[in-house]
């Protein structure tokens, strides 16, 4: 699922089914190559934006139609928060990075990242805008540096450049295996 389809989710707790909050924002580290965190909203009547955040290890899981935590004591004060979660992040913004091979060649322009549902938001790809239009995804991790206006990965990324979702799920196992890193 991509961070586009995560923002707006409910937050819900599993100790008691309590809709806590709902995903405001997705707090990306590319050097991590993972979520860190996702800012949140207020639900109901008294709706706007919470102070606290969700830190991805407080995440039990990250599913279609909520994000799972075990209870409210998993949102914490931004203050109390790691600097590398709560801190300002500009490094953290990819999208609209152009993607290129260390060669030259551009795969495109991130348009969002693909994190595996059911995770506490395991980043494995990023879909891109194709040069020649439509889109494309992306499998992580593929970056061998983030300038934040491109992202250099590995010649062989372009092998494995696939153009849905079902086949980014075999490119990212393949790529690993290839790269060594299962």
């Amino acid at each position: 699922m991509t961070t586009a389809q995560i923002r707006g989710l409910p937050v819900v707790t599993v100790l008691g089914g309590d809709d806590v909050a709902e995903v405001r924002d997705v707090i990306y580290s590319p050097a991590h190559g993972a979520v860190m965190a996702l800012t949140l909203n207020r639900r109901g009547f008294l709706a706007g934006r919470r102070k606290e955040l969700l830190p991805s290890s407080s995440v039990h899981a990250i599913g279609q139609h909520a994000v799972m935590v075990m209870d409210e004591q998993a949102l914490m004060p931004r203050d109390e928060a790691r600097a590398d979660v709560a801190g300002a992040g500009g490094d953290r913004d990819v999208l609209g990075n152009d993607v290129l091979t260390e060669r030259g060649v551009s795969l495109g322009v991130v348009r969002d990242l693909v994190v595996l549902a059911g995770t506490s938001g395991a980043v494995v790809g990023y879909q891109v805008s194709k040069p020649g239009g439509g889109e494309a995804f992306i499998p992580l991790p593929a970056q061998l540096s983030v300038s934040g206006k491109a992202l250099v990965v590995p010649d062989l990324t372009e092998e494995f450049v696939r153009d849905d979702l079902v086949g980014l799920g075999a490119a990212v196992d393949e790529f690993r295996g290839r790269l060594g890193l299962r």
